[in-house]
């Protein structure tokens, strides 16, 4: 299992079109950020697993963000630098270390959106404290992790956990799936959420100020993509 790395970074590095902000990015502000910081503050902010940038984009332009992002897909960023910024956008080894440090700068905000479920055990406690490291004394931090609720942890994982906590998902038994989207490869490794006494304990070196959810279901009542938030700050 010591290749889950690679496997998860082959089945992300590929082109894909994403050029929509999310709907659990476009209502962060609102709805959690300004009940805990001034909605005036000009937040200097880190994405984690930034995709193409659609999310952080969002943030530079409605909220004059200071916005910086990194990411393990070579093709991802490669948009990102070409759509945003050329010195804000970084590739990283998919590797984490504890040590870790992506810009010469320290953060208000770090947030990652549907990212940090592809690590294992260990690998998200490192990652974790090397995102703590990169943070202002009492910054913020906003993570999703998708849940056992989800679709793919119903119909497309083993629902076995390994030691490294994390579960196989195989999108290839879908032949629909196989048909729109043309991968490398279909399986990847989930470190899955089971509630949210487990969310808070991943999460234990951030102090927690919100838990919450998001949900959607565009086919019907079995297929969904449910995920827990969290949102938190630097101890």
């Amino acid at each position: 299992m010591k290749e889950y790395l690679t496997t998860n970074q082959k089945f992300w590095n590929r082109k894909y079109s994403a050029p929509n902000v999310e709907s659990f990015a476009f209502r962060l502000k609102s709805k959690l950020l300004d009940k805990y910081i001034p909605q005036n503050k000009k937040l200097k902010i880190l994405e984690f697993g930034c995709g193409e940038g659609s999310n952080m984009n969002y943030f530079i332009k409605t909220y004059k963000y200071d916005g910086y992002g990194v990411d393990i897909s070579e093709e991802s960023i490669r948009v990102c630098k070409k759509k945003i910024n050329q010195k804000k956008f970084k590739l990283i080894n998919p590797k984490p270390s504890k040590d870790d440090i992506f810009f010469d700068k320290k953060f208000d905000l770090v947030v990652s959106f549907e990212v940090l479920y592809y690590l294992s055990n260990e690998d998200l406690k490192n990652r974790l404290i090397s995102l703590n490291n990169m943070l202002k004394p009492k910054g913020f931090v906003f993570f999703t992790m998708m849940g056992t609720k989800n679709e793919y942890f119903k119909f497309f994982s083993s629902k076995r956990k390994n030691k490294l906590g994390l579960t196989k998902v195989d999108l290839g038994v879908d032949k629909d799936y196989r048909q729109r989207q043309k991968h490398p490869i279909y399986y990847h490794y989930i470190n899955f959420t089971k509630n949210e006494r487990e969310l808070k304990k991943k999460f234990k070196i951030f102090k927690p100020l919100n838990i919450g959810f998001y949900d959607q279901s565009l086919e019907n009542n079995y297929r969904n993509g449910f995920h827990f938030t969290f949102l938190g700050q630097k101890k």
